[in-house]
């Protein structure tokens, strides 16, 4: 209602924003301004951007060309960054496009060269050394943008961060060159489970200044309404007893790993940092035990994601995964990705996996046929979360839940783009009960929280006859009879 009513309401530039009655201020809208600061329409070829992308860039250029904008996948936040490169060249400086791996230097060559036409566009990384001295862009790998100094002496530059909440760790952080004194990142969630964000990325880039969440994307028709089932099965006898050992030596070593190594026991994300860093050597008993918690830690991650019970249930709503188009699920390792592919396939749901080992022409190819129809379910590790331009799906299943509420946030988003029929996404997260995955033990706790004022239903099976109830809940509504 606030953002459909903007002839009677005022947002300010805070993230979330306070609102207030137009009326009570002699400020114009911020639309208004947005539309004031656009890129040059003479270079920019593209679509026409979007009401919140127009208020995301003149948001960020009221901030000093500096700031994060947090938009939901599928938004449109490649548009922001584009607008903003594009206006810093007419500006006169060149702009550095920071990506993290080949299929995004690719994914943001390609749209740079059909929205922005009359510039010229380089590559940096994966067999390219493109230069900014003759060029107006670069899109470089960050791992290659952080060996050596990219822009020229002497010139003015944008840096342009995708994925920007990837870059906190020390040896990413030094492609953020402070000769880029226009600074913008664009990230699903601005967020790390360590303190990285806070030490390298907001003293360089700032806080999040403009967004699209999902309350505005669902208000603005970018995103399609969804529904969110939690699902629940159980370990057999021989999993819960491996599990339950692997939970007792990472509890052992956790407490020397905090107690008497000097590991901080929060947050989460520090922790693991520690013990990496310990696990590396040069202490014998903190390296040993170390390295113990995190073998301990692997072979938890890997029984919860290879339940012998989650493929069970996988197969037997294999007729309602024929029904509802396409679909994604999303696994913890290539074998999750290859096993839930086999099981599938072999009830008549054509699905392949799509795992990094695949050469850059097998995973086109496989793209390819989801798109047009020949698979219907691409089953696939971390390499959908972020990165990869996934086309239209219908369906999400995560076989092996993420404790990160940004990994969560990132694979939902790739099934809530707009139907042209208007039908809701389902999304269906497959937990182990009594296990780090089960809701009732605190899991997804920030990523629920966020869930329950945007989602249509959000849904908790029985155990006793989920199967069945899953299996309905997955079959897509009748249309009316006339």
């Amino acid at each position: 209602m606030l953002y459909a009513g903007r002839a009677l309401f005022v947002r300010d530039d805070a993230a979330p924003p306070r609102w207030r009655l137009a009326e009570a201020t002699s400020h114009r809208p911020a639309i208004t301004v947005a539309r004031a600061a656009p890129a040059s329409r003479g270079r920019y070829a593209g679509r026409e951007p979007r009401e919140w992308q127009h208020e995301a860039l003149a948001a960020w250029i009221a901030n000093g060309r500096r700031g994060v904008v947090q938009a939901v996948t599928g938004t449109g936040k490649t548009t922001v960054g584009i607008l903003a490169a594009a206006a810093a060249v007419d500006a006169g400086e060149r702009v550095l496009v920071l990506v993290p791996g080949t299929e995004l230097l690719q994914q943001w060559y390609d749209v740079i060269r059909r929205d922005l036409p009359a510039l010229r566009v380089g590559r940096l990384g994966c067999g390219h050394r493109d230069s900014l001295s003759n060029h107006h862009i670069v899109v470089a790998v960050v791992n290659s943008a952080a060996v050596d100094p990219v822009l020229p002496g002497g010139l003015s530059g944008l840096i342009v961060a995708d994925e920007v909440h990837r870059y906190g760790a020390p040896f990413f952080a030094q492609a953020l060159d402070d000769a880029f004194t226009a600074r913008l990142g664009l990230t699903a969630t601005y967020t790390r489970e360590d303190d990285l964000l806070e030490r390298n990325l907001v003293p360089y880039f700032g806080p999040v200044v403009a967004g699209c969440s999902y309350l505005r994307g669902l208000a603005d028709g970018i995103l399609a309404p969804f529904r969110v089932g939690f699902v629940g099965t159980d370990f057999t006898a021989a999993e819960r007893q491996r599990h339950d050992q692997c939970e007792s030596r990472m509890k052992s070593f956790r407490n020397r790993l905090t107690f008497e190594h000097g590991c901080p026991p929060e947050p989460f994300g520090e922790f693991m940092s520690a013990v990496n860093r310990l696990a590396q050597g040069g202490g014998h008993a903190a390296t040993r035990d170390a390295r113990g918690y995190l073998q301990a830690f692997s072979r938890r991650r890997q029984l919860l994601a290879e339940c012998e019970r989650k493929y069970r249930l996988l197969a037997e709503v294999a007729p309602a995964v024929a029904t509802v188009g396409r679909g994604l699920v999303f696994g913890e390792s290539k074998a999750c990705a290859e096993q839930s592919a086999e099981v599938l396939t072999d009830r008549g749901v054509p699905t392949m996996s799509m795992t990094s080992d695949l050469s850059q022409a097998e995973r086109r190819k496989r793209l390819t046929a989801f798109k047009d129809g020949r698979v219907t379910m691409l089953a696939a590790p971390r390499i959908l979360d972020e990165g990869i331009d996934v086309p239209e799906a219908d369906l999400g299943i995560i076989m092996a839940a993420s404790r990160s509420k940004r990994q969560m946030i990132q694979r939902m988003g790739r099934v809530i783009r707009p139907k042209s029929d208007g039908r809701p996404a389902a999304f269906v997260v497959v937990y182990v009960r009594g296990t780090a995955e089960d809701p009732s033990n605190g899991a997804h706790e920030d990523f629920r929280a966020e869930l329950t004022e945007v989602a249509q239903e959000i849904k908790y099976f029985s155990r006793i006859r989920y199967a069945a109830e899953l299996l309905e809940w997955l079959q897509p509504p009748q249309p009316l009879a006339a």
